[in-house]
């Protein structure tokens, strides 16, 4: 892929990651070639208690690049919205950090991804979230009406990432904050090497660290910050980020 954010040539990457997705929620006991589960959760620094409080179902088809929580607190009484919620696991945390008073959206463009979210959102015993089957171009939500947005390793499958922000943007209250964790090029690596790999294993749609600020700034979020790689890999040329940036 090119330094544009769509992919102009060659078929739609959706069936693939859709094939791809269902083949982790239904058998996560696979080894799919990249780091996953509980363990990978507590690699990248997820608080031990939100490990032993939500159920092993929960963790199991969770793929985490990155740890979206250590980009900023998420209080009681927020809304939330995670942005290619997989099978959950984010939006479970969230909405514990959340509480009772809070809600959490989670969106998805895999359905079996939806269907275990809910079950597992329903094995934790949580009440406060709910999920969706959608574009992550194309919320059904109002505008301005979230506090935080999530993403963990989803916004690279996007092909059209400017209009992704562009969403993210319209969903979030005025000072809203955007924290999200995703994979990027390896600085100085070799593009080759991410363009010729799989879209849905999170290589050949990824950027350079420095175009996902530019995407950011372009759809009109301030503050940006890149807080740091997390060491999490897909390939040889790409590596987990941490960006978190405002709304004004």
């Amino acid at each position: 892929m090119s330094e544009n954010n769509t992919c102009c040539n060659g078929p739609d990457p959706l069936d693939q990651i859709r094939s791809l997705y269902t083949e982790l929620a239904l058998r996560p006991d696979q080894d799919f070639g990249w780091s996953k589960g509980r363990d990978n959760a507590r690699q990248l620094g997820y608080d031990e208690a939100w490990l032993a409080r939500l159920p092993s179902m929960v963790w199991e088809s969770a793929a985490a690049v990155g740890n979206p929580f250590q980009c900023g607190p998420i209080v009681p009484g927020e809304t939330v919205v995670d942005l290619g919620c997989g099978a959950g696991a984010d939006a479970c945390v969230a909405a514990l950090l959340a509480g009772p008073t809070g809600k959490v959206h989670g969106f998805d463009a895999t359905p079996a991804m939806i269907a275990k979210a809910t079950a597992n959102a329903m094995a934790a015993g949580l009440a406060n979230l709910e999920f969706h089957e959608a574009d992550m171009t194309t919320l059904r939500l109002a505008d301005g009406v979230a506090d935080v947005v999530i993403s963990n390793g989803a916004i690279n499958l996007a092909r059209d990432k400017a209009a992704v922000f562009a969403e993210v943007y319209r969903v979030l209250r005025r000072s809203g904050r955007f924290q999200f964790a995703d994979m990027v090029r390896e600085p100085g690596g070799d593009a080759c090497c991410a363009t010729e790999g799989s879209w849905a294993d999170c290589v050949s749609g990824t950027l350079a660290a420095e175009e996902v600020e530019r995407l950011l700034r372009a759809a009109g979020f301030v503050s940006i910050e890149r807080i740091g790689f997390t060491g999490y890999r897909t390939s040889a040329a790409t590596i987990g980020a941490l960006f978190r940036a405002r709304k004004p």
